[in-house]
């Protein structure tokens, strides 16, 4: 399956939209209602879509496919995979559909969609002479993907450990990444005030910013085994790049450390704030980084690959018995 999707013939790409086609058909057919934490951006993308979930899980899909190809092609140009892989594409699709419950509806599409324009812009800052606009854009668009979820405020971590990794530091690149980041939520409070409902509004805004160190799992049987296959994939990889940054190229090494940091300062995030199951897409972008360049550059697949089958039986067997299950109840 690896050497597979190693490849970037139009029949790949014909193959991962169908697999993701198979995985989201239970979704299109009962559209799961978001239960997970209060996001305003996403209650403002509700209110245009008339509460439709139909509506909102079909533009979820569009955006979950075209998320997949940004991220193959930034992973591509940026050297962590090879120039005609596919792997990131179908491992972000496999990882994106994994479990049941709202991860076909839910905040974190839009912000993973948006995330991978920050990963892209932090990867450019070594062949830029001029880093502040850059720097701007991705912290900028951090602060807009936090307004789906404000926890990410302090993804501007991210960007000023991206700035030291890459040695590009100056007060101005860390002055501008706080500029960036607050910028959309002083537009908006400013608009708030004006509309004299600034405390009204602040309240949706800033909701998810309560401390929550209370521990979520899948409960559900075919969920656990699915959520743990991840779990064991998703360490293997971290824990394999890691070993192997010193056997790369200095702008390679530093963008895997960069990705590195990314799945550490989400993590953590996800372990201090507020949190539903759904929100540990918010890993999805990082780990489908560090799993395509690891499956890309292991010498031995054959466990791999037995392991990336039984995973996508899993996840399409949990797709539909929880389908059947709710057309039971109902």
């Amino acid at each position: 399956m690896i050497k597979y999707f190693n490849t970037g013939y139009f029949s790949r790409y014909s193959m991962i939209l169908f697999i993701g086609i198979i995985i989201w058909i239970p979704a299109f057919i009962i559209p799961e209602n978001y239960t997970g934490i209060i996001s305003y951006a996403y209650g403002i993308l509700l209110e245009i879509a008339g509460g439709n979930n139909l509506i909102i899980t079909a533009v979820s899909f569009v955006l979950t496919i075209f998320t997949a190809l940004l991220l193959n092609k930034v992973a591509i140009d940026n050297g962590l995979i090879g120039k005609v892989s596919t792997i990131v594409f179908v491992l972000y699709i496999l990882i994106s559909g994994s479990l049941t419950g709202c991860f076909h509806n839910n905040p974190v599409v839009w912000i993973n969609f948006l995330m991978v324009f920050v990963w892209s812009a932090l990867m450019k800052l070594p062949y830029s002479r001029n880093t502040l606009p850059i720097i701007f854009n991705a912290s900028f668009l951090t602060g807009i993907a936090s307004l789906f979820n404000s926890q990410l405020v302090f993804m501007f971590v991210l960007i000023w450990l991206a700035i030291f990794i890459h040695r590009i530091v100056t007060w101005r690149n860390l002055v501008v990444t706080l500029v960036g980041i607050t910028m959309p939520y002083f537009l908006l409070l400013s608009w708030f005030f004006f509309k004299g409902q600034l405390l009204e509004e602040s309240y949706d805004l800033f909701n998810s910013l309560m401390f929550d160190i209370s521990v979520v799992y899948p409960v559900d049987y075919l969920n656990i085994l699915t959520f743990t296959m991840l779990i064991g994939i998703t360490a293997v990889s971290v824990l394999g790049t890691m070993g192997s940054l010193t056997e790369n190229s200095i702008n390679r090494r530093r963008n895997l450390l960069i990705t590195v940091v990314n799945f550490f300062v989400a993590f953590a995030i996800l372990i201090v704030f507020s949190k539903t199951l759904v929100n540990i897409l918010l890993l999805a972008v990082p780990v489908v980084l560090l799993t395509g360049y690891w499956f890309s550059h292991v010498r031995t697949s054959k466990w791999y690959n037995f392991t990336l089958i039984v995973l996508l039986v899993f996840i399409i067997l949990n797709q539909y018995l929880n389908l059947v299950f709710t057309l039971l109840e109902i």
